[in-house]
């Protein structure tokens, strides 16, 4: 959920430093700088089904003394001076207060990472509850509010329930069946293969390593509260033939795979779907925010895995011998 999180802020404090640009670049016709206004940034994803939340806070800015990605490598120009991020579920008036988190480390880019400050909480999360998020500066007395319905846990029944089924790739087509949970709107899923790679000329060189595929994108579930899809045998096997390294060298043993389902509520959908890349003539995007008093998003997603389910030998002896997965020497 985290690297989520840290991609949707990245896309919407984008956003807004082009929009300081844009107004810069009008500046010998009108003053832009007005008397300053503390904006707040929100970014958050509640999964009911993790066991910690984070919650992204930041804050707009404009200096007039230095262009907007020079300001943005001033890591104290991107948080609030105070904050206070406070959770209410609705149905019980339960209120979870999360805390600052400075741990986990920022990679490097546009935005200053020597500081990077996350809100977290480890309060359990419910499916299918509206919630409301405040975030305030208690010094500045400035607020930002927003409401969301968090998204239930689909029932998974294929490509598999659970790890006591047998994957195969017999049939020409892989099946993708579930009843979707509450609130959901829209689906990724994504299937794994967990394997071994072992070099022949020195068996004591093992690795394992995990090959991901994205098998299904945006799946839009809608009043269908039972969708199907069937994706053709060949795109898995060109899954396998392009993400794991051929060599007459290299072996490869498949030791589990499984799938993760991502269901998100229709406003992380909506937001999703506003800031695609736009491939027309018209570049200008849209902008997305639910947030009262600020800007960001408040959404919900469902994350649910099924691993470590085994592959059977009928089919590792088809993968042995079919022309898109031959070179690459899987074994038992």
């Amino acid at each position: 959920m985290k690297h989520q999180l840290f991609n949707l802020w990245s896309k919407g404090l984008l956003l807004i430093v082009g929009l300081v640009l844009l107004l810069s670049s009008c500046e010998n016709e009108i003053l832009i700088n007005a008397k300053y206004k503390e904006t707040i940034i929100v970014f958050a994803l509640l999964d009911p089904n993790d066991t910690i939340q984070y919650i992204k806070v930041n804050k707009a800015y404009l200096d007039e003394s230095r262009g907007a990605l020079e300001t943005a490598k001033i890591s104290d120009s991107l948080y609030l001076d105070s904050t206070h991020v406070e959770l209410k579920r609705i149905s019980t008036g339960e209120q979870i207060v999360f805390s600052a988190d400075n741990t986990m480390k920022k990679d490097s880019g546009i935005f200053a990472n020597n500081k990077n400050i996350l809100w977290v909480t480890r309060a359990r999360i419910y499916p299918n509850e509206e919630y409301e998020i405040t975030v305030s500066n208690p010094v500045s007395k400035t607020k930002a509010v927003s409401y969301t319905r968090t998204v239930g846990l689909a029932k998974i029944r294929a490509p598999f329930q659970d790890q006591t089924n047998i994957f195969s790739v017999g049939p020409e087509y892989i099946t993708v069946s579930f009843n979707a949970g509450s609130n959901s709107y829209a689906y990724d899923i994504r299937f794994h293969v967990f394997y071994e790679e072992i070099n022949t000329l020195d068996t004591n060189k093992k690795t394992e390593k995990m090959a991901s595929w994205k098998m299904v994108n945006n799946l839009l579930v809608g009043n269908n509260a039972s969708p199907l899809r069937q994706i053709p045998r060949l795109s898995f096997l060109q899954f396998l033939q392009t993400s794991i390294s051929a060599s007459p060298t290299l072996k490869h043993r498949i030791k589990w795979v499984g799938v993760t389902f991502y269901g998100g509520n229709q406003t992380l959908s909506d937001y999703i779907s506003v800031n695609e890349p736009s491939i027309g003539i018209v570049q200008k995007q849209a902008e997305f925010t639910n947030i009262n008093g600020g800007y960001g998003l408040f959404a919900s997603r469902c994350t649910q895995k099924v691993w470590n389910v085994p592959i059977d030998g009928a089919s590792i002896a088809f993968l042995q011998k079919n022309e898109w997965t031959k070179s690459l020497n899987f074994i038992f």
